[in-house]
């Protein structure tokens, strides 16, 4: 049983909003930063 469209774009915006709590408390987190941009890609594919 997978995810629809709907449930993986609400997954990884849950997502992002954590990287973005933590990219708050360590704004020089480059591993964070690459993250953020890997999940944010995902949402602008679609």
């Amino acid at each position: 049983m997978g995810m629809t469209n709907k449930q993986f774009q609400g997954f990884i915006r849950l997502a992002l909003e954590l990287i973005d709590k933590a990219l708050n408390r360590t704004p020089d987190n480059e591993d964070l930063q690459k993250l953020k941009d890997i999940f944010q890609s995902m949402l602008e594919d679609d």
